[in-house]
């Protein structure tokens, strides 16, 4: 089974392995790499479910990425998906508890996201709450 380790640059957000997401949308489906931006739905806290499937079952790392649109530098998180030779398996990572604008009002409501592949295309979708 896939792991997911955050990365050691990651601040202001949370990043951890999940088993679903608890969005009730369809999400966005594409192969990696891929990189768009993610928006909250409205009253909600910004939280970004990234599913990804290693399709192909070679032994692969995924670098999914966050990032502040704003260009203030507010936040940046990044996690690792690691996959062994065989294992063909889906694997689940989140990003929540962003912290708030520059305003220190405002609740973040979007993000930058990436998604990419060190080995063959994976099966990327991605989910906003």
């Amino acid at each position: 089974m896939a792991t997911v380790t955050p990365g050691p640059g990651t601040f202001n957000v949370r990043v951890q392995q999940v088993s679903d997401t608890k969005s009730s949308g369809l999400g966005t489906s594409t192969n990696s790499p891929q990189s768009d931006t993610a928006h909250s739905s409205p009253g909600k806290p910004l939280t970004v479910d990234i599913r990804v499937k290693n399709s192909h079952g070679g032994a692969n790392t995924v670098t999914a990425q966050v990032t502040d649109p704003s260009g203030s530098g507010g936040f940046f998180g990044e996690g690792s998906l690691t996959w062994d030779d065989g294992d063909d398996s889906e694997v689940w990572i989140e990003f929540t508890d962003f912290p708030l604008r520059a305003d220190q009002v405002t609740a973040t409501d979007s993000c930058g996201y990436s998604v990419n592949a060190s080995g063959d295309a994976v099966a990327v979708t991605e989910f906003t709450l």
